[in-house]
């Protein structure tokens, strides 16, 4: 494969999703990222524009669907722990799967060689 116009899509995705949680972390005086509720969401919002809604229904099953399919399974659930019971941790965990996520997609793509069809 190689690096599409999707990947700097969520690419950039990504370098938001950390200016988020950079910005809660940090107190900034930011309407709606000042909150583990309201940080959440924007991340969540983050996430379906730069990797649910540019992903592909045809990935190949194997190691990188159980992979992926796992750390997406943990982003869910710790957003859903973050919005239920504004816990900073789960706000954490919630950051660390969605830029693990990205990263691997990334790399999968810049490292898959291109087959010719």
């Amino acid at each position: 494969m190689r690096l599409t116009w999707k990947d700097a899509v969520a690419t950039i995705s990504a370098a938001a999703v950390v200016a988020v949680y950079v910005m809660f972390l940090t107190g900034a005086d930011v309407p709606i990222v000042d909150s583990v509720r309201g940080a959440t969401g924007t991340i969540l919002f983050l996430g379906m524009v730069g990797g649910c809604a540019m992903s592909r229904a045809d990935v190949p099953k194997g190691a990188y669907t159980v992979l992926t399919g796992m750390l997406g399974t943990v982003a869910l659930l710790a957003a859903a722990v973050a919005l239920i019971a504004d816990a900073e941790i789960a706000l954490l965990v919630f950051v660390v799967a969605t830029l693990a996520l990205w990263a691997v997609a990334t790399v999968r793509h810049a490292a898959t060689p291109m087959v010719k069809v």
